[in-house]
């Protein structure tokens, strides 16, 4: 500390060097944090839609004739289809899984596995959600990756 202001009284012009330091780790670190939430905000937002998305394809494709024995079988195909239909109709996905905003690119959503199985009814998405930093600074792309099954449906 002490050092720090024997600079900042220094009249060799150290001042306005030491000055320029401080605002660019900062302003660094302000650019790191503003990254870091928003892609912690994507994050949950596409989980939440993936979520909602693995339960309703699974509640579509119960198999209503089971229902009656209280047994739950569901449809595989119906499923992943539903699913896909939920990928373009609520998400706004296009046929390649990548979500647009104002014409400008947002996300991809990239399915890795998915398994099905009939009964119990349980559906399982593997994958990642690749973007891009909306600093110029940070290149390349950065993956989220996520696991969604879903929840329990009860017929009874």
């Amino acid at each position: 500390m002490a050092k720090a202001l024997r600079i900042l009284k220094s009249q060799k012009g150290d001042t306005l060097f030491f000055i320029f330091i401080i605002v660019f780790v900062i302003l660094t670190l302000s650019a790191i944090i503003i990254e870091y939430f928003r892609l912690e905000s994507l994050y949950q937002q596409v989980e939440y839609e993936l979520q909602r998305g693995v339960n309703s394809a699974v509640e579509y494709a119960i198999l209503d004739e089971y229902r009656r024995d209280d047994t739950a079988k569901m449809d595989t195909a119906i499923a992943e289809q539903e699913l896909y239909y939920y990928f373009n109709q609520n998400m706004k996905l296009d046929q390649e899984l990548n979500k647009y905003s104002d014409n400008r690119f947002v996300y991809q959503l990239k399915i890795r596995t998915f398994s099905a199985a009939e009964s119990p009814p349980r559906l399982t998405i593997e994958g990642w959600i690749g973007t891009r930093s909306i600093f110029n600074f940070l290149t390349g792309e950065i993956r989220l990756p996520f696991t969604i099954s879903s929840s329990n449906c009860r017929i009874d």
